[in-house]
């Protein structure tokens, strides 16, 4: 039989016991880490963590968001359209968000108290989980009082992978590029090279298919430049304009060839043969291009970047080796032009790239709309595509139109596609779709 004493000193060390395992179990919940199983325990096990918590995983990067929309003043499937794009909104700030805050006292009181969050993910997939209007009845058995709102569930899978642009339905869309013939101030520096505009244009409109792109045209005209000392694009929005109504492109690449200047150094020899007025060939040569992107649409440069390289030695190529040949690339100089262009290929294809489809609704018969939208973009017949009404004055300020409001009116789905043309279908509207409005990915 155990004594008094003995008693109280066995159950001291039983409290103890106990007291450590709820201390571990204390900070094993605050801990940033799953607990591990302590060996020996049958009840042990680890914290289960909230999942719809924790940061979206590379193994899971997909999520369930809500998304909804008022039905006040628009049919169901417009709202439908209106809750989905929420729903998406929504699931871009499940990852890769960044959180700026501002603040500011004054007087020991807070006047400035701003958050905002800039989402950086890319939407790859969506499925729709669940969808229809929410209950007429709140949750004490009351009617709703006002318009109804138009209820989704998605399932949306987010990446990070580069190639992934940041708009979801139009990922597909190549929009058209318009190629213009190429231009040069001072056409004497290259009477040494035959063919050098037409065969500019030629050879880039090769690479520009070499590296994917199909969505493009060459214009024949040439595109007039304002010729003073720093030549730079007309954007004169008539000739723009002119140049979208005949192409159908979105997008025009302008080429300015400003140097193909040759010169020979000052040596003895070379001085030497002037003095006795023999021939000296140039031993240097200085190749630079200027190339500018141009929408269309909103007539505006969205990009601009040059090209230079230095030759040296045999630069003179000769009027029986034309641009483009590979007699003309084996030469130094022809070398040097292999390199601009692969540089002008990839600038310009880079800066269309993840650029959003735009388009006009161009005519309206027998119920169908008709749409600026070529069979080489990559559109499908099942698209769906968001028309966008002007809304208010075009905004001016210092004598230059500076755009107009765009707001969403409607829904088209696409029905069949010709080589230059395609016709939709309305599936949900909030106002009428007339010729002149904007087409978009949404």
């Amino acid at each position: 039989m155990l004594s008094y004493g003995r008693l109280l000193v066995l159950t001291a060390i039983l409290f103890s016991c106990n007291a450590q395992a709820g201390l571990l179990d204390f900070f094993c919940i605050q801990s940033d880490v799953d607990c591990e199983k302590i060996e020996g325990g049958e009840d042990s096990s680890p914290v289960k963590q909230d999942k719809s918590l924790s940061p979206i995983s590379t193994a899971e990067p997909c999520v369930e968001v809500k998304g909804s929309a008022s039905m006040e003043g628009v049919d169901q499937a417009f709202a439908r359209k209106m809750a989905i794009r929420d729903a998406l909104k929504m699931a871009s700030l499940k990852n890769n968000v960044r959180i700026r805050t501002d603040q500011r006292v004054e007087d020991y009181q807070l006047t400035l108290d701003s958050t905002r969050f800039t989402s950086h993910s890319k939407i790859k997939d969506y499925s729709v989980l669940k969808e229809g209007v929410e209950s007429s009845e709140d949750m004490y058995g009351q009617t709703k009082e006002g318009a109804l709102n138009y209820e989704v569930t998605l399932k949306v899978c987010l990446t990070e992978e580069a190639g992934i642009c940041t708009g979801l339905e139009g990922n597909q869309y190549q929009t058209r590029l318009a190629i213009a013939p190429v231009v040069m101030p001072f056409a004497s520096e290259a009477r040494d090279i035959s063919n050098l505009l037409s065969g500019y244009q030629l050879e880039l409109e090769r690479r520009v298919k070499n590296k994917g792109y199909r969505n493009f045209t060459l214009l024949l005209e040439s595109v007039d430049l304002q010729l003073n000392k720093a030549v730079t694009p007309n954007l004169d929005p008539q000739q723009l304009t002119d140049i979208r109504n005949q192409t159908g492109a979105q997008f025009l690449l302008l080429t300015v060839i400003r140097s193909v200047s040759a010169h020979s150094d000052t040596g003895v020899l070379n001085t030497a043969k002037r003095f006795y007025n023999l021939n000296v060939n140039p031993e240097q040569r200085f190749i630079g291009v200027d190339w500018y992107v141009i929408d269309l649409i909103s007539q505006t440069m969205i990009d601009q970047a040059r090209g230079d390289v230095e030759v040296e030695r045999d630069v003179l190529v000769g009027r029986d080796r034309p641009f483009g040949s590979g007699a003309f690339f084996a030469t130094e100089t022809g070398k040097a032009f292999n390199t601009v262009l692969n540089q002008q290929a990839k600038s310009v294809l880079s800066a269309l790239h993840c650029k959003p489809f735009e388009s006009q609704v161009i005519d309206v018969q027998n119920g169908e709309y008709v749409i600026y939208l070529h069979e080489a973009a990559g559109a499908k017949v099942g698209d769906d595509l968001a028309v966008y009404h002007t809304a208010g004055r075009p905004v001016r300020f210092g004598g230059s139109v500076l755009g107009q409001d765009q707001v969403p009116g409607a829904f088209l789905k696409i029905k069949r596609i010709l080589p230059k043309f395609a016709i939709a279908e309305l599936t949900a509207k909030k106002g009428v779709v007339q010729v002149g409005d904007i087409v978009k990915t949404w």
